[in-house]
């Protein structure tokens, strides 16, 4: 038996479906609120009997933020994909992220080395690989270097990490990976999905920065390769293609047939509209974290998940198409 948190998330979603698709069999760890639509719509993206395919999936009420709820889903499990966590770039959210990222992943590794789980896999995320010493290239020998400039999402998936990196000390087989920037079809305004959303309605701005972009498929496969191959004791950098936030805005407006942002949005703008947000909105989208990202110019290799699973990414271009028609269909049948 195969456990997975976090599947009504965009990456858990997929997996999930991945799973299944495999001819596993799945136990899904969810709060009683969670909405396992998401599940069910990243299913039809793999095939016409989703309907049926969910129907083989179990599922377990827990929350990883308390243990006692997650001990009992732990009995016959064998592999553990642990995707859930929060995902949040406001400052003022540090304890909380915390508690769910760094607090609930150690409960997840402390029920596994109790149950006696054969592989844990962890999503981590490049975050956890801040740039301080302007290497020309980011890969799995960068590590975490405490400064002002770590924002509190990446504190809280650093901490995470290393819960899991303590657990692998303590005999859990374990293996992370860092995905870059995550696009993919489903979980429609979560995440990334806001990207997608924002080009769907056309915005006149860009940012100059240039970050790393995976196709979501791509990261379940090479979570499911590491486990399957029971590679283990490493983390993977996960992405497919370096590119300019500039490029991909272009490529999603072009795919929604909209005219392409011409106004590239500067420090100053920038730190305009976060004070704006900040009057005005409850949940702020530009924070110092925000803006750090879509200014600064970092460049990630994948070299060493290609070379451990022989993988061949989707190219990026080929992803945005695919997700741009997914959510033009999901636009339409909400008309």
């Amino acid at each position: 038996m195969i456990l997975v948190t976090g599947a009504t998330g965009l990456i858990g979603s997929h997996l999930t479906a991945h799973l299944l698709m495999q001819g596993k069999d799945v136990l899904v760890l969810k709060r009683s609120v969670s909405n396992t639509q998401n599940i069910e719509e990243a299913l039809s993206f793999y095939t016409p009997d989703y309907k049926k395919e969910f129907g083989r999936l179990r599922f377990a009420e827990g929350d990883i933020t308390d243990i006692f709820s997650i001990t009992d889903s732990l009995e016959n499990v064998e592999q553990v994909y642990h995707c859930a966590g929060l995902v949040s770039f406001e400052e003022n959210r540090l304890k909380e992220l915390l508690q769910v990222n760094a607090e609930g992943t150690a409960n997840m590794v402390n029920a596994c080395l109790e149950a006696g789980v054969k592989h844990f896999c962890h999503v981590s995320s490049i975050a956890t690989m801040p740039n301080h010493d302007k290497k020309a290239i980011i890969d799995e020998s960068v590590f975490w270097k405490s400064s002002p400039e770590n924002g509190a999402y990446a504190i809280s998936k650093y901490n995470g990490e290393r819960e899991v990196w303590r657990a692998g000390e303590e005999g859990l087989t374990i293996s992370i990976v860092n995905p870059s920037v995550v696009l993919g079809a489903g979980c429609w305004g979560q995440s990334s999905s806001r990207i997608i959303e924002e080009c769907y309605k056309g915005t006149r701005f860009y940012t100059s920065g240039i970050t790393g972009f995976v196709d979501v498929r791509d990261v379940v496969k090479c979570m499911y390769g590491l486990v399957e191959k029971n590679i283990s004791g490493k983390r993977f950098v996960v992405s497919s293609a370096n590119k300019s936030f500039k490029e991909i805005f272009d490529a999603f407006h072009t795919a929604f047939g909209n005219k392409l942002p011409g106004v590239e949005a500067g420090k100053w703008m920038l730190k305009t509209g976060a004070m704006l947000e900040r009057m005005f909105m409850t949940h702020p989208r530009i924070t110092k974290s925000t803006i750090d990202a879509g200014l600064n110019k970092n460049y990630f290799s994948s070299d060493q998940i290609q070379k451990a699973l022989n993988h061949a990414f989707i190219p990026i271009e080929q992803t945005i198409q695919y997700v741009a028609e997914k959510y033009k269909d999901h636009r339409a049948a909400k008309q």
